[in-house]
């Protein structure tokens, strides 16, 4: 294990991005910025239909229009039985469905879903080759909402597919791929014991991530079996390990370079386009790009999961929480593997009932498959769980940050799979959120109301590399193996800069690509900041060891009479002999003399266990029911502010992300499963005028295993808006908002029908 939280005191500099002025000036390179000599454009046809068998399919159309140079259809791709993992991250798919999900084969499971690609001279005449592409359906009945797929009788996507359960397999086919199980203590007796209890079904929507760039790619197959791609993505040695599976290619034939990444939050964890490019280079002898419109990223690739959740609580008069049951049912979209087991763990995380039963159903539907989304699975869990826990406190009349103390999580604890929260402060955080100028100012206005909302996510680990060069003025080159998503790079230049004892602009970054740098996993799951801390910290220990051995000589000891700290080589017990990591590094450097450290961390460090807070205030319009969001404060424990500017700007991002799933966002589909709203204009995303300041207030509490005590920040401040501002419309009009998006038309018709007597809980 790499050191404490103790052995590093970091300054918490707000230190400007390093990739600020590249970025702003248009030098940083994006996926659609790549130029190579011969560059081909390419398109892809995708199927109108949400589920339906190929018939068949005829390109010689297509092949023979001038300026094509390639075709691919899913005949072009090798067939994969295995059902091994594809090593997507947090929300994984299997190999073979992975390569169904590129391209399809006998039959197509989603509308978007790709039936064939053409790379051709210029765009216009790929995108015209595709239309002449003769292609029969046989259209099959389609089902996208998951508690409709579960049902008998249902239409079935994959005849083969078999529900698996700690019981083992199902016997029969059905549409729910995998069912979580998790608890403890004696459910029945818990809520026997009880003096009250609530119970609600809440139901929320596909949403999309909203990155800024889609999606683009480029392949260049070359006449001696090398690949190299330019990839989008947010690991570049997953996306390798990808593309050799589905493809059957020798991974070190393969060279992936990252491209900046405008956006991801989870969705470019996985290969979409570039074995495509692959191909189409393959079969053209140049290199292929493939860019996406705005339309195919909403149509067909990855969104958030929709989820239907059952929750349940008993409780006693004096708070005491005695038991939670919960269903949870998620959408997975056309191939399994929604995030409904980490959603299910994430649900009642905060809280420690005496006992608890969470039954948990992943459920394909004839949809986009679903991919990551910051947080995954988190998001509708904690809506439920919160909107569930707020209730109760409204029946004990008990203060809702009072009875959530009562029944809170703290270090030792265990989650509902028996592990062990390492160091967590959630104590102090509703503490801290109680004590606050928000929470105890009054509310405003008649139809005012406030509401507050926890979520929780254990950070995840993973191997990160980087490789530290001393130059031979005594700056550093340094070297990482991860994407940067979100400033990570200039928390990496703070971290090796404060270690070594430089000013940050002697530190300079580069991301490499996959034949430079040791393995290092995909950026997710809010790792990558904790796991490069420790790789930095423990390379920059390898060069002071070095230059130790270098400059004893010159300061007149042996080695280990030489120490380090704050930035000053010293000898031991001799006054005024020292030397400042610059000029010994110089020293050691000279006469070239390399000095060079690689290094990853320790893969088995715990999960460091992230906490979100939010407290928002609404004002519901009686008229229209539109909820407005007038104030909202995040608190969010981050272990330790590395950048504060870089920390608030992820806590601010992730909240509006949050805000627009509670308010705003959802994918509408028509009866054949059809995407209705498949664009910016229809899809509506939160905007600056839509949104109030977003206060944040940063806390920390150190991780326990790491040398800085950094915690991910990432992923958290997505959870609790959804919760929060459910629990704030219910403040204010009384009226318990069960379906997400709370849009004005809901609101409306739920206070319509609260005010007829028909019913409290309202969605569609």
């Amino acid at each position: 294990m790499v050191g404490t939280a103790e052995q590093i005191n970091l300054s918490g500099e707000r230190l400007a991005k390093v990739d600020a002025l590249p970025k702003v000036t248009g030098s940083a390179e994006f996926g659609a910025d790549i130029d190579l000599p011969g560059l081909l454009q390419a398109k892809i046809l995708r199927s109108p239909h949400a589920h339906a068998n190929i018939k068949f399919i005829d390109t010689s159309a297509a092949e023979a229009l001038p300026g094509v140079e390639a075709v691919v259809t899913g005949a072009d791709f090798p067939t994969i039985e295995a059902g091994g993992s594809a090593g997507t991250g947090e929300v994984d798919i299997s190999l073979r469905y992975l390569s169904e999900l590129v391209i399809a084969r006998r039959k197509v499971l989603f509308q978007g879903h790709p039936v064939a690609a053409v790379a051709a001279r210029t765009a216009d005449i790929a995108e015209e080759a595709t239309n002449l592409i003769k292609i029969e359906y046989e259209v099959l009945t389609s089902v996208q909402d998951p508690v409709e797929a579960m049902a008998p009788g249902a239409p079935l996507l994959h005849h083969d597919m078999l529900t698996k359960s700690i019981g083992g397999e199902a016997d029969a086919p059905s549409n729910v791929a995998l069912h979580v199980e998790l608890g403890r203590g004696d459910v029945d007796a818990g809520f026997a014991a009880s003096d009250h209890i609530v119970e609600q079904t809440y139901k929320t929507s596909i949403v999309h991530q909203g990155y800024i760039e889609p999606e683009a790619e480029t392949a260049w197959y070359h006449s001696d079996g090398t690949i190299e791609v330019w990839a989008n993505t947010q690991g570049i040695f997953d996306h390798r390990t990808q593309l050799s599976n589905i493809l059957e290619l020798e991974p070190g034939n393969i060279l992936v370079r990252g491209t900046e990444v405008g956006g991801a939050f989870g969705a470019k964890a996985q290969t979409r386009i570039s074995p495509l490019c692959i191909l189409l280079s393959k079969g053209s002898g140049k290199p292929v790009q493939i860019v996406l419109s705005r339309t195919e990223v909403l149509t067909a690739t990855g969104p958030g999961a929709a989820a239907t959740v059952t929750v349940k609580i008993g409780a006693t008069n004096d708070g005491k929480m005695k038991a939670v049951q919960a269903r949870f049912v998620y959408g997975a979209g056309a191939f399994p593997g929604a995030p409904v087991a980490i959603g299910c763990l994430c649900s009642f995380a905060p809280y420690q009932p005496e006992a608890a039963r969470i039954d948990g159903y992943d459920v394909v539907t004839n949809t986009p498959r679903v991919a990551a989304y910051r947080a995954p699975g988190a998001t509708v869990a904690s809506y439920a769980a919160e909107s569930a826990v707020d209730e109760m406190a409204q029946k004990l009349g008990m203060d809702p940050i009072d009875f959530r103390l009562a029944n809170i999580s703290k270090t030792g604890d265990q989650n509902m799979n028996d592990m062990e929260f390492t160091a967590i402060g959630i104590e102090e955080m509703l503490l801290a959120a109680k004590a606050h100028p928000h929470y105890t100012a009054p509310l405003k206005g008649k139809n005012a109301g406030r509401g507050i909302g926890i979520g929780w996510w254990p950070n995840g680990i993973g191997v990160s590399s980087c490789r530290m060069i001393v130059n031979q003025d005594g700056t550093i080159s340094l070297i990482v193996g991860t994407m940067d998503l979100s400033s990570t790079r200039t928390g990496f230049v703070q971290l090796a800069a404060e270690t070594l004892g430089l000013n940050p602009s002697e530190v300079q970054i580069t991301t490499g690509d996959t034949s430079s740098i040791p393995y290092s996993g995909t950026a997710g799951g809010s790792r990558v900041t904790r796991s490069m801390a420790s790789a930095i910290y423990d390379a920059s220990q390898n060069i002071v060891d070095q230059i130790k051995e270098r400059i004893a000589s010159k300061l007149g000891v042996t080695p280990e009479f030489v120490e380090f700290s704050d930035g000053e080589f010293a000898a031991r017990d001799v006054p005024d002999n020292s030397m400042s990591f610059r000029d010994a590094a110089r020293e050691a450097a000279s006469g070239s003399n390399d000095i060079v450290a690689s290094a990853s961390n320790d893969p088995n460090m715990r999960a460091a266990n992230g906490y979100a807070l939010n407290i928002a205030d609404v004002d519901v319009d009686p008229d229209t029911g539109k909820p407005t969001l007038t104030r909202f404060t995040a608190f969010q424990d981050v272990g330790k502010a590395v950048n504060p500017d870089a920390v608030e700007g992820q806590i601010q991002g992730g909240a509006v992300q949050g805000i627009g799933w509670a308010l705003n966002e959802e994918y509408v589909y028509d009866d054949t499963g059809v995407l209705q709203n498949a664009s910016l204009l229809d899809y509506r995303m939160p905007t600056a005028l839509d949104l109030p300041r977003i206060d944040c207030v940063i806390l920390e509490t150190p991780a326990d295993e790491g040398p800085y005590g950094v915690r991910g920040v990432g992923e958290p401040p997505i959870i609790p808006p959804a919760g929060a501002i459910a629990n704030a419309i219910h403040n204010a009009v009384g009226t318990r908002m069960t379906q997400l998006p709370m849009s004005p038309e809901r609101v409306f018709w739920a206070m319509r029908d609260a005010a007829n007597g028909s019913s409290e809980a309202a969605g569609d």
